[in-house]
């Protein structure tokens, strides 16, 4: 009987040892941390259709928590996602993203927009 309330006690102490570790340490939800260069290059690979699938999927689907002109781009791109994705084609054995005539235009904009931004962002 002494075995196992040594066990219960051991088992919660470890547990709200690691409930301080992980709360004190935490990194909040998951984020992705780019630049402004970085999401101009994505652009203009979007726009020449060389974006790999896996590039255009991670920047849409986690936010950019420290910088929230980005993160409202990112947002803009998630929309064109939405409505002009066609699909995937291979370039060079690796999947691809295929926007419509309507998304390329609209990527366009985007990339015409931030390449003239200047050094506000940081």
């Amino acid at each position: 009987m002494i075995n196992v309330l040594v066990s219960a006690v051991f088992c919660f102490l470890l547990l709200v040892i690691l409930m301080f570790f992980f709360t004190r340490h935490k990194s909040g939800l998951p984020y992705h941390k780019m630049t402004q260069p970085q999401c101009v290059n994505l652009m203009k690979k979007a726009v020449n259709g060389v974006l790999p699938e896996y590039e255009w999927h991670t920047f849409i689907g986690i936010s950019i928590l420290d910088n929230e002109q980005l993160d409202k781009l990112r947002e803009q791109c998630v929309l064109i996602d939405e409505y002009e994705v066609k699909g995937t084609h291979l370039v060079n054995g690796r999947p691809c993203v295929t926007f419509s005539k309507k998304g390329i235009s609209e990527l366009e904009k985007l990339l015409d927009e931030w390449q003239h931004k200047s050094d506000f962002l940081i």
